[in-house]
């Protein structure tokens, strides 16, 4: 079968009315559930794996993978609206979607995420389709030292994260560090820090932790100021939700960029959402003009940057899982398995026999996407009108929501305990005037970071570090810690020159 006959034969797959049909209830049921705290995708896909069994092959790949496809789209409503992420996608989102919601501008930020995310999909799909015959040979060259570095890519952001005050964003982030290490360590079994625990034993979760560590604090301060989410008017919703699709094309190289990063982050297996809209973030806060001083503020280049990576990242995951039969998340896992029940094989037979499965999964990451944020943007204006609600009435049902999602992470009461504590701490850290996000990127990346660190000394010891790859990563790790410093530096001396009295003063 020849490739356009394969892409023809899976656009038609999809395309018939049956497998149609359960790719929208695929993404009215993957739009529902992403956007409660702590549910997911992953969830909704482990309900609907047994259908799989009595589904034909392009219909069960229709409804699974839509599943998966479009939800990074929802996850970033209540993380604009109330501060609360819907997943591990839409971490990020909070720092600049809902600074703007509470300046009255939700309905600009909501447009404008769902606008970057459908973008980010088709340029994900469109990379997966003219990558796989080229970043086999770059992944398989790839090592523990160079993933190594990648990761630490990631830690040194935290001084992106972090404002004026990079020592405190390297000391919260170092906590985090810290708390990540904490349960039994997955290649010696030595525990640590779980003090005969046994719920410790896995560490702590990442979902209660986000929760606790961003909404509760919000909570808190919306209920003692007796306001909504929103301090001023809503105004013109209509003509905010046209301003947002406006502002994702106007800054469409930044879509570009981020979606790239994303589709980076995702070929590499284990780093997923959670780590892609901090790395796209991070990106965008250094490269962006006067990002310095509005980032984290209410820019809406900072939700159109992370929304454009998360939806992109899920064309970079396929590569590994469709070429190399690797899943790169819980997530693609449970993907890979229902392939495996109406016998799809990914690898080799997916990419030469099966074709025409191939391209229908790529034909899914863009009608899927682009059908989504339609849906989406047409209830942009009831999400908006919600951040005018009354604290009485928004505290209790955002704490419901924030309880469930918690206990929904492993159905455990002990995970709403840490919620409780990890909002306790993030109130302190909010009203002390430090940086949250730093704390959250060290408990992402600590645990992939210690596990590269470990295989790489044990194989190569410290020659690890002299390896081109890790020389090379190395050398854009200082250049990303360098450039802001650099920047700064450079345009006060180009002011002193201009201006001398003004630069005095």
């Amino acid at each position: 079968m020849s490739m356009l006959d394969a892409a023809w034969a899976g656009f038609l797959g999809i395309m018939h009315w049956k497998a149609f049909l359960l790719m929208l209830v695929g993404i009215v049921i993957s739009s529902t559930l992403v956007a409660m705290p702590g549910v997911g995708s992953k969830t909704a896909i482990a309900l609907l794996l047994p259908f799989a069994f009595v589904l034909e092959k392009f219909e069960a790949v229709a409804l699974i993978v839509s599943i998966w496809a479009v939800s990074n789209t929802a996850n970033s409503i209540t993380a604009i609206m109330f501060s609360v992420p819907g997943g591990g996608g839409s971490q990020a989102t909070i720092m600049d979607g809902y600074p703007m919601a509470q300046r009255g501008e939700a309905a600009r930020a909501l447009a404008a995420a769902f606008t970057a995310s459908a973008l980010g999909g088709v340029i994900g799909a469109i990379v997966l389709l003219a990558a796989i015959p080229v970043v086999r040979p770059l992944v398989l060259l790839m090592g523990a030292p160079e993933f190594f570095m990648l990761t630490m890519m990631g830690v040194v952001m935290v001084g992106s994260l972090s404002g004026n005050a990079p020592l405190k964003g390297i000391a919260v982030g170092a906590l985090g560090l810290a708390i990540s290490m904490m349960g039994i360590h997955s290649l010696s079994g030595v525990p640590r820090y779980t003090f005969d625990s046994v719920y410790l034993f896995d560490g702590i979760g990442l979902v209660p932790l986000t929760i606790g560590l961003f909404a509760i604090p919000e909570l808190i301060f919306m209920a003692s100021r007796g306001q909504g989410v929103s301090n001023v008017e809503l105004g013109n919703l209509s003509e905010g939700r046209r301003q947002g699709i406006k502002d994702a094309f106007t800054h469409w190289w930044l879509v570009v960029r981020s979606a790239f990063v994303g589709v980076w982050v995702g070929i590499i297996p284990g780093l997923g959402s959670s780590v892609a809209d901090w790395f796209a973030y991070g990106h965008a806060r250094q490269t962006c003009k006067g990002a310095s001083e509005t980032f984290g503020k209410g820019d809406v280049r900072g939700v159109i940057a992370v929304d454009a990576a998360t939806n992109a990242k899920e064309g970079g995951a396929l590569i590994p899982t469709l070429a190399f039969g690797i899943p790169g998340s819980s997530t693609l896992a449970l993907i890979f398995g229902g392939l495996l029940i109406v016998g799809i094989k990914p690898g080799r037979e997916i990419l030469t026999t099966q074709l025409d499965v191939t391209f229908s999964i790529i034909w899914l990451l863009i009608i899927a996407s682009i059908i989504t944020t339609l849906l989406c943007l047409l209830f942009t204006r009831q999400l908006a009108m919600a951040t005018m609600l009354r604290p009485s009435v928004l505290v209790p049902v955002i704490l419901a929501m924030a309880v469930l999602g918690s206990f929904a992470n492993s159905n455990r009461i002990d995970d709403v305990v840490v919620m409780m504590g990890f909002g306790i701490v993030g109130y302190v850290l909010r009203a002390g005037g430090w940086p949250r996000p730093p704390l959250l990127l060290g408990v992402v990346l600590g645990p992939l970071a210690e596990n590269f660190l470990w295989t790489s000394f044990q194989v190569y010891g410290f020659g690890f570090l002299a390896r081109p790859g890790a020389l090379t990563l190395m050398v854009v790790l200082v250049v990303i810690v360098a450039y802001p410093s650099l920047m700064r530096r450079w345009y006060g001396s180009t002011n002193d020159r201009r201006d001398p009295k003004e630069a005095k003063q």
